[in-house]
């Protein structure tokens, strides 16, 4: 892995080269059109690849000061569900403002679509910069680069040269390929801590960027995408990060085996199957990490998560000091939730409750008091029309998502009865499947349902929260819930494209 060049630290010298090149695309100045009035918000737009609601404010055990002090100045929601707990999609649906049913979108590979209608599908950097805005994307926001047109950007969005997995001293190429292989193998090690400066990491340096842009951006509106690599696999943080916990401290999470009354169509272990502790020998279903191995990889987890809030503390302050807080709307969002080890499942990729739900926290200035914790059930499809709504923009017609500007403002009456969320199996033979979730304030609901046949539903799954937070058992053949598996049911069939039309899930455009 190669370290941190002039070239690639040259942060404000390259963002201006980037910007000007960007200025020669085409750009509708609609703020002229708005006469007088106040200028409008900027929107600063943090994401987090697999974030699980680990941090301090959360009630999790990371260290994270950074994003803990963020949720006091606003709100945090604590029932925020992606609509599809892996990276591609789930990005496409907070870019698009779609549900994967809407767009096609439930592969990573597919992701691009998402920017392939900018005439009648406008992402959501495009709006902005529609309607006046300095479109800026630095690191991973889409899945893909996000370079074309469509995507939204004013300028050439900037990655780090050297790579998604972050490593410092382990050679890969940029797509995340070993450049040697171990015992014949393409090992990888899951856990890299480094003892040297926070610069040579890439999450660093798309915090460098993203300074860079503030201070050159700050005397017109502008619309700033910051997207950080970790936690995601390898989990990678220098080692005094490391040190703020204590090994013996740390423990095993959740219930640490399948939910009684659960599907186990789908699980593989797709992706830390890439990975191993020991030199040539990989993660398998067969082979799991034992306990101790489990509590490192958690432990480096944690790691990595406090790593990325002092990034983010990074340019909170930042924004403070440029006295650009009162003036800047500030999303953190997490792309999907991670499993680390319970239900014996590490990464995403699931129908649980740990894959779906995320981190959301939100600042929009001059709306509600700080430091308000949310129950209500609020979806990453939301984020598009709640900044649009923010800022003033009028929204297009092709959401799927609803406002939450109105529950920022506390206001009640406005909340959602139901998220909605799915995942299909990773095996390519078992593609015909899709699990349909739907979450209301007491209940999770699953149906499994196989296009293949008639009448669809395979298998269901009901876990109560109230009683069982961990979903370690489930009630959908329980006499005394039918009336809720009948109501749970009902919003499915109502809820999804694929299913109030008809179509298998492939045939919906």
């Amino acid at each position: 892995m190669r370290a941190a060049t002039p070239k690639t630290m040259n942060t404000r010298r390259d963002f201006m080269k980037a910007t000007a090149a960007g200025l020669a695309f085409p750009f509708v100045h609609r703020l002229a059109e708005r006469g007088g009035g106040r200028r409008p918000p900027n929107v600063l737009l943090i994401i987090v690849d697999d974030l699980r609601p680990v941090m301090g404010c959360y009630g999790g055990r990371a260290i994270t000061p950074n994003m803990d002090r963020f949720a006091r100045s606003g709100v945090l929601f604590d029932h925020h569900y992606v609509q599809w707990p892996v990276c591609g999609p789930s990005r496409a649906c907070l870019m698009g403002g779609l549900r994967p049913d809407s767009t096609g979108i439930y592969g990573n590979m597919q992701a691009r679509k998402i920017a392939e209608r900018p005439q009648t599908h406008p992402t959501l950097p495009l709006h902005f910069r529609h309607n006046g805005y300095m479109t800026l994307s630095f690191g991973k926001t889409y899945h893909d680069r996000g370079a074309s047109e469509g995507y939204g950007w004013s300028a050439p969005p900037w990655l780090p040269e050297t790579g998604w997995t972050c490593y410092v001293n382990f050679p890969v190429d940029r797509d995340g390929t070993p450049l040697k292989k171990t015992n014949g193998q393409q090992w990888m090690p899951a856990v890299e801590i480094y003892d040297g400066p926070d610069r040579l990491h890439n999450d660093y340096q798309t915090a460098d960027r993203t300074i860079a842009a503030l201070e050159s951006q700050r005397s017109k509106p502008f619309f700033i995408a910051a997207g950080f690599y970790k936690p995601h696999l390898p989990f990678v943080a220098t080692k005094r990060y490391w040190d703020l916990y204590d090994p013996s401290a740390v423990s095993l999470t959740g219930h640490p085996g399948l939910p009684k009354g659960a599907a186990d169509f789908m699980y593989r272990y797709a992706e830390i199957r890439s990975y191993g502790v020991e030199p040539g020998v990989l993660f398998t279903e067969t082979a799991p990490p034992t306990d101790e191995q489990a509590r490192n990889l958690i432990h480096a987890y944690y790691a990595a998560v406090s790593f990325i809030d002092a990034q983010i503390g990074r340019i909170l302050r930042c924004l403070e000091e440029l006295a650009l807080s009162e003036s800047t709307a500030v999303v953190i969002w997490g792309d999907n939730g991670f499993h680390l080890g319970d239900h014996a499942r590490w990464a995403k990729h699931t129908q649980f409750e740990n894959a779906m739900r995320t981190p959301l926290l939100v600042r929009f200035p001059g709306k509600r008091k700080a430091g308000v914790v949310s129950s209500a059930l609020v979806e990453t499809v939301d984020i598009y029309p709640t900044l649009s709504d923010y800022a003033g923009l009028g929204l297009p017609k092709h959401l799927d998502g609803a406002s939450f500007l109105p529950v920022v403002n506390g206001k009640r009456q406005e909340r959602k009865i139901a998220a909605y969320s799915q995942i299909r199996p990773v095996p390519a033979g078992q593609q015909h499947l899709m699990a349909y979730s739907v979450r209301t304030a007491r209940f999770r609901y699953v149906e499994w349902r196989d296009a293949a046949k008639e009448d669809g539903v395979v298998w269901r799954e009901l876990y109560n929260h109230h009683i069982d937070p961990s979903e370690t058992v489930s009630l959908a053949d329980d006499p005394r819930y039918a009336s809720e598996l009948k109501k749970h049911a009902d919003l499915v069939s109502k809820g999804y494209a694929s299913l109030a039309t008809k179509r298998p899930p492939s045939a919906v455009k």
